[in-house]
């Protein structure tokens, strides 16, 4: 497998923080607070339940009119935050040399799957749109950014939970590493649906409190959220000949699963989220005071939050840490990698953004509350841990 340095030359990202990556860094600076959701087309939750939407996310006005009548929110979601920053890039190189497209998400177009079978049941099959089945698919999202851009080197999905964002960029990495491509758009993708929310709802995993707090002691859970945020993986080498600039350098990275169970299936030790943090920093050649912020995985959920702050406070003390979740919601698949497109706004503006208040946190993490200004960052480390055993780190530095 190839050393070659990797980098990231391009980022876009849509999100409750705005529509566009430059919008969302411009954003970070103020935030955002979640709305609530009810009612679905077939179905209607119990309760107005919090959730962090997407602020006037007008499809046609990015992607044009053609060819969206049947594509679902989640497609729409995927291609417009392509669309905004990787077009051109895709229509200028030759067919055998486009860049492959991976996508980590946990839920994929699950919004569709559910309401294919409940238009059938409501209304009877003959009334079903045999047009929307092709949404019925998790790899959905990835195959019509495929289709769209004329790609055929690589159309991969990842889904592993929590994690599928940051897991879908290591995948890149390790393939252009040994050797099949040059460049991969990477990231991830979710949405927010009834069938996510019902599901979580009756996991009793969703605060009912409506207040999205990671790593607090008195936090009820976690506020979902949907988006999208890609970037354009590449060799050193790839980015030179094309005149690329890097924005970051990829410099290590690492997954495993963890076995040890706990309180809502998070491993109180810490064992697996340790081992990826301590194997992401070897890759790098860094120690622990190399890293100047980290963008947790933390998202109000009680037991997940209580372990990663556990590791966090041991390996890198008072090192500041940021909770991006509070900002965007608990994204799942789309989270790490928007934790991650935040974690690149703010070294390059000299900041690490705060949570917006003060609470009591686990473990005496040195969460950042009000954001730090005039703070220069050449390493930061982005973790996400699931409630499955997967754990995932991304160390990333400024160039």
């Amino acid at each position: 497998m190839s050393n070659s340095n990797l980098v990231i030359t391009g980022t876009s990202s849509i999100s409750t923080l705005g529509i566009g990556f430059e919008e969302m860094a411009k954003n970070l600076a103020t935030g955002s607070k979640p709305s609530s959701v009810k009612a679905f087309e077939f179905h209607e939750l119990d309760r107005e339940t919090a959730c962090f939407r997407l602020p006037e996310f007008v499809p046609a006005e990015i992607l044009g009119k053609k060819g969206l009548r049947t594509k679902d929110l989640a497609t729409k979601i995927l291609l417009a935050t392509m669309e905004l920053q990787f077009k051109e890039r895709f229509e200028s190189e030759p067919l055998e040399s486009k860049p492959g497209i991976v996508v980590g998400t946990a839920f994929g177009s699950v919004q569709s799957i559910g309401d294919f079978l409940s238009d059938s049941i409501v209304n009877g099959v003959n009334a079903v749109n045999p047009m929307l089945f092709a949404n019925t698919v998790i790899n959905s999202p990835t195959g019509n950014a495929n289709i769209r851009y004329g790609v055929k080197t690589l159309s991969t999905t990842v889904s592993t939970a929590f994690n599928a964002g940051v897991d879908s960029i290591i995948y890149s990495c390790d393939h252009i590493r040994c050797g099949y491509l040059n460049a991969i758009v990477v990231g991830g993708l979710e949405e927010v649906s009834y069938y996510t929310l019902l599901g979580l709802e009756r996991s009793g995993v969703l605060s009912q409190s409506g207040e999205s707090k990671p790593f607090a002691v008195d936090a009820d859970g976690m506020v979902i959220g949907e988006g999208c945020a890609m970037f354009f993986v590449e060799t050193a080498e790839s980015a030179q000949a094309h005149g690329a600039s890097p924005v970051v350098e990829i410099a290590g990275y690492c997954n495993a699963f963890d076995p040890a169970e706990g309180p809502s299936g998070f491993n109180p030790e810490g064992e697996g989220a340790r081992y990826v943090i301590e194997q992401t920093l070897a890759m790098a050649g860094v120690d622990a005071s190399a890293v100047d912020f980290i963008a947790a995985g933390g998202n109000g959920s009680v037991a997940g939050d209580t372990m990663e702050s556990k590791v966090l406070s041991d390996i890198f003390g008072d090192t500041p840490v940021a909770a991006y979740k509070a900002l965007t919601g608990e994204c799942y698949g789309a989270s790490s990698t928007l934790s991650l497109a935040c974690a690149i706004a703010d070294m390059k503006a000299k900041r690490v953004s705060g949570v917006g208040s003060e609470y009591a946190v686990s473990n005496n993490i040195n969460l950042v509350s009000t954001s730090l200004s005039d703070k220069e960052s050449e390493y930061a480390l982005c973790t996400t841990f699931s409630c499955d055993g997967n754990c995932s780190a991304l160390l990333i530095k400024n160039r």
